[in-house]
């Protein structure tokens, strides 16, 4: 390799080479926020899937059941929902039950 004399020709050479490196910086930016942009386009398709799902159910008369038989099975955050709603509501029933069999206490002085 020539050795360099010239100051200037020698920062000419180093600001090529970072050049270069930054390129690789460029992209990796460029792609992050195309990744970005990708991730809130899936949000919103994803919230305009339940909300047209739950119209259907809700507005249009199907149940959840037929359209899962025509091929339209519920989108994972509605079932979600649905199971956590489900699981409430059975152990709201469970703990009534079980105050209603236990026998009050009776206090004694």
């Amino acid at each position: 390799m020539a050795k360099l004399t010239d100051p200037q020709q020698a920062e000419a050479a180093a600001q090529r080479l970072l050049n270069d490196r930054m390129d690789y910086v460029r992209r990796a930016i460029t792609a992050r926020g195309a990744l970005d942009e990708a991730r809130e386009a899936l949000k919103e398709a994803e919230k305009n899937d339940v909300a047209a799902f739950q119209a259907a159910v809700n507005n249009g008369g199907w149940t959840a059941d037929e359209l899962k038989r025509i091929g339209l099975a519920a989108p994972e955050k509605v079932q979600r929902v649905q199971r956590r709603r489900k699981t409430a509501k059975n152990n709201a029933s469970a703990e009534g039950a079980q105050e209603q069999t236990e026998e009050p206490e009776t206090a004694s002085s």
